[in-house]
């Protein structure tokens, strides 16, 4: 007597795709293998951007660490959520397929799980861009070389135009900087000459010798409500360093404003850098406070001066920057219980809890003096394609 024949239990369509929400973009990509049907429904804009907004709600985000120089083109990344844990997770190792000959690689921004690097070429001078997700490995279209060395940009998505945008001031000679942005789109997509931003306009004039653009924060900061990059610029008066404003992009107007920061005390002529960050999905600013606390504000309501607000005082000789340094911590995340991962100027990545007064650093990745800064950035797993 035959055995009867095992029954395939088959899910409705529209509960597999609620399952299949549910998982990781890391665990998608591999399913994509499964069936037709499931590679036709994960492989979906729809469905990437549907994951996407869901992921920004339970998942955890993840640094990028940019370990770039001539020699050796790699990204490490490392689950935030193991940081805070203090769990030795060993990070995993991408690897974006660029042939950059004699040049550089840098990360100009992440966006919706799409980070932009540029390479700049030595011979000749010349720069061009890529989008990478390092999820699906997939990359964009390179864009054109311009000729050029990158001064300061940045990268982020105009809601208006339902577009991801590279802006970049491009220095050709001593006395040629150019103004660009590139729109990628699926076709006609090309660098347009657009406005540079007045200097003059900050109440000193422009040096040309002289960047006011702060040359370890040349990547601008994208806030995403705003639809805005965000650079803080430097004054000099009486040979001290100070930096009292925000030059703001509007990614979709392709337009600028001066945004204000917080009014610091008289004593604070310190010449020491301001960071800014994004924190909350707000504009964020660290600056050094009284020679002692590293001062930690947020911008609320973005564009209004009077929603800045200390969120702590992070105190600055429990870890002494080396000597000639000129940086306090730089925010990367803030998780729910006010513990802070921060890049600080030992080049570690660190966690302070914001509300023990002791304010300790605690290194949890350890880094060098050939890191760079910018090359640090907080990062969300997607499945968006950056082939637009």
């Amino acid at each position: 007597m035959s055995r009867p024949r095992a029954q395939t239990l088959q899910l409705p369509d529209d509960i597999v795709e609620e399952i299949l929400l549910r998982l990781p973009a890391s665990s998608l990509v591999p399913l994509k293998s499964v069936c037709r049907s499931w590679r036709t429904l994960i492989s979906s804009s729809k469905f990437a951007d549907q994951h996407f907004q869901r992921s920004i709600l339970v998942d955890p985000e993840i640094i990028v660490y940019c370990s770039v120089n001539n020699i050796h083109r790699r990204m490490e990344v490392f689950p935030i959520r193991s940081l805070l844990e203090n769990t030795r997770v060993e990070p995993t190792t991408k690897v974006a397929s660029m042939n950059v000959g004699k040049g550089y690689v840098r990360i100009v921004g992440s966006c919706n799980g799409l980070l932009c690097l540029i390479h700049v070429r030595c011979v000749p001078n010349t720069t061009g861009a890529i989008l990478w997700n390092p999820c699906t490995g997939f990359t964009s279209q390179p864009t054109p070389e311009i000729p050029g060395f990158f001064a300061y940009g940045g990268f982020g998505y105009d809601h208006t135009s339902n577009s991801y945008k590279l802006f970049m001031t491009v220095k050709v000679s001593k006395h040629d900087e150019r103004t660009i942005i590139y729109t990628f789109t699926p076709n006609n997509s090309s660098w347009r000459t657009i406005e540079t931003f007045d200097f003059s306009l900050l109440g000193h004039p422009h040096n040309r010798s002289h960047f006011p653009i702060d040359d370890d924060n040349d990547v601008g900061v994208f806030v995403s409500g705003s639809n805005t990059l965000n650079w803080n610029c430097q004054r000099y008066g009486f040979d001290i360093l100070k930096v009292d404003d925000v030059i703001s992009l509007d990614l979709g107007k392709e337009s600028y404003t001066i945004l204000s920061l917080p009014e610091r005390d008289p004593e604070d002529n310190c010449s020491m850098n301001v960071e800014l960050s994004l924190l909350r999905n707000c504009l964020a600013v660290c600056f050094e406070h009284k020679r002692t606390h590293w001062a930690l504000w947020i911008m609320k309501e973005y564009g209004v001066t009077e929603s800045w607000t200390r969120l702590a005082l992070v105190p600055c000789q429990v870890l002494t920057p080396p000597k000639y340094s000129l940086h306090c911590i730089k925010p990367l995340y803030i998780f729910e219980d006010d513990v802070l991962l921060a890049f600080s100027p030992f080049y570690n990545i660190v966690l302070c809890d914001l509300n023990n007064p002791d304010g300790t650093l605690i290194p949890v990745i350890e880094g060098s003096e050939d890191a760079i800064s910018n090359s640090f950035h907080v990062y969300r797993e997607s499945l968006i394609s950056p082939s637009l």
